[in-house]
């Protein structure tokens, strides 16, 4: 049985599905929470920021706004129109969810493990992984987070801007990076072995995940501080990043829970491939479509049809019933992936092409990050693949139902597969974010964000945007300040505002690190 098969669980799908969010008021001051527990069992709830299997949660925290990253689709509407994140303009209570379910899952935990281990040894160090890997994602969301200034019992806290939140969250991620690199040599660690369901304790296995992530984010912020950005993504290369499929992270136990957030949903059917991943992989002919796509089932003829983003008709799930579904609902028992040794090929790749040290060269690093896709999915066929220079992403045509044609798109991108040497870097660039993002399936936090720092790859917009402050050539750019904040924290949202790079909250303001309208950072 392949990989792709035993282990292509899900830590992101989209659907508009409304969920429980909790009240930032509620973090840091739960009176029913025991003040003294085991340390190591503190990060079981924590670890839910990874991949966590129960669908509403696994929609809020990677999931409702995946569609800017054009690999799924929301197909559902529950009587919200066309006010979803498809179309630039989600309600109040999607766009609040992921802030609820991060900060949740993170901050009770958190502080009493602070307290439990004095701020010492591999399980705090895990804690403070864990929240740097939380507050990455919700930093890429939003802008401006609380984070320098959070403390236990206080539910007010101001927000930092985000190179001070980036810098931060580099700085605690060094030093669980310095305790990991120490107790990886000592084996197995076993107080975190009883709830470590994605590396059973190993400690050596989480210094590379933490490496690796600390790459993700030095890349994220090249455009804005690239010497920093170079000094942080050499460190982590130096330390040990992923090298081998052996090295990638799932959540092999499902958190305890028997389900796979994906096939629930999909199975009501309210999540569908994305017409632009599909369509790019139909043109290249890509032999990983069956380990990541079913077949439609509309028509005798086969082959693959996604859903386009933010579609001309307003989406009911029963309209795109027999459309490509993601492979992965297929078994909601599956466990879930959480970050691809791929990944750390493809940023080495990206590095390379900056002129950083990576410790090789961006062509080795491109073609090792595709073959280990292939490898991972259980799919062969990378050497050919890889040779193909005639073959480019496919168009969008929405032929399964009649009078869908306002879903066309033509694929804006005519990037083909083989390296080529002579290329300019743009092309090269577009190359490696191109193949990386199908390779990071299903992940869209990694293609939105590429997008929105490079304009690669060339993610098909929404047929129409419900947003006055998105137009359909950029894309929606952040998630606005949520709703509780303004409730229940104004003083310090307000000032947050005043951080954004336009001083305006809204859907359509790029963030710190991301590529401005006028092609600048």
């Amino acid at each position: 049985m392949n990989k792709i098969i035993k282990y292509i669980g899900a830590s992101a799908v989209v659907c508009m599905m409304a969920g429980c969010t909790t009240n930032f008021e509620d973090f840091n001051t739960n009176p029913y929470q025991p003040s003294k527990v085991p340390a190591s069992n503190l990060l079981s709830t924590m670890f839910n920021v990874y991949a966590c299997p129960q669908q509403n949660a696994c929609q809020e925290i990677n999931c409702m706004w995946a569609s800017f990253s054009g690999q799924v689709t929301a197909t559902a509407n529950w009587s919200f129109g066309k006010n979803i994140f498809a179309y630039y303009n989600a309600s109040e209570g999607h766009n609040d969810s992921s802030w609820g379910r991060l900060y949740g899952y993170i901050y009770p935990s958190f502080f009493l493990v602070e307290n439990s281990t004095e701020k010492k040894g591999v399980i705090y160090a895990m804690a403070q992984l864990t929240r740097v890997y939380g507050m990455q994602l919700l930093a890429s969301l939003q802008g401006p987070i609380p984070y320098t200034q959070m403390k236990a019992g206080e539910t007010e806290a101001p927000y930092d801007n985000e190179q001070t939140v980036w810098h931060a969250m580099f700085d605690d991620l060094d030093n669980a990076i310095t305790i990991l690199k120490s107790a990886a040599t000592f084996g197995v660690n076993q107080d975190l072995a009883v709830v470590d369901q994605f590396y059973k304790g190993d400690c050596s296995k989480w210094l590379k995940f933490a490496n690796t992530l600390k790459l993700r984010m030095a890349i994220r912020i090249s455009g804005v501080e690239p010497e920093y950005a170079q000094t942080k993504a050499q460190e982590a290369v130096l330390g040990g990043v992923m090298e081998s499929v052996g090295d990638s992270s799932y959540d092999t136990t499902n958190g305890g829970i028997n389900e796979n957030g994906y096939a629930i949903v999909s199975g009501w059917p309210e999540v569908r491939a994305n017409a632009c991943l599909v369509s790019y992989m139909n043109g290249y002919n890509d032999p990983r479509r069956p380990a990541y796509f079913t077949p439609q089932t509309q028509t005798a003829a086969g082959g693959y049809v996604g859903v386009r983003s933010g579609s001309a008709e307003i989406p009911e799930p029963t309209v795109y019933a027999n459309y490509s579904k993601l492979f992965i609902a297929t078994d909601k028992t599956l466990p879930q992936p959480v970050m691809y040794a791929a990944e750390a090929a493809f940023l080495r790749a990206e590095g390379a092409l900056k002129g950083w040290n990576m410790g090789g060269d961006a062509k080795t690093f491109y073609e090792k990050g595709v073959r280990l896709s292939f490898e991972e999915f259980g799919v062969s066929g990378a050497d050919d693949y890889l040779a193909d220079a005639t073959s480019i992403p496919g168009n969008y045509v929405d032929n399964l139902i009649a009078g869908h044609t306002g879903n066309n798109y033509t694929n804006q991108s005519s990037i083909t597969i083989k390296w080529e040497d002579g290329a300019d870097d743009a092309k090269k660039l577009e190359r490696v974010l191109t193949q990386k993002w199908i390779a990071c399936y299903p992940d869209p936090m990694n293609g939105w964000a590429d997008f929105r720092r490079t304009g690669y790859p060339r993610i098909f917009p929404a047929t129409e945007s419900m947003n006055a402050d998105c137009n359909t050539g950029r894309g929606q750019r952040r998630l606005r300040f949520t709703r509780s904040e303004y409730n229940n924290n104004k003083a310090n949202v307000e000032a947050a505002v005043s951080m954004l790079s336009n001083g305006k909250d809204s859907n359509g303001t790029d963030l710190w690190w991301a590529m401005k309208e006028n092609g600048t950072y």
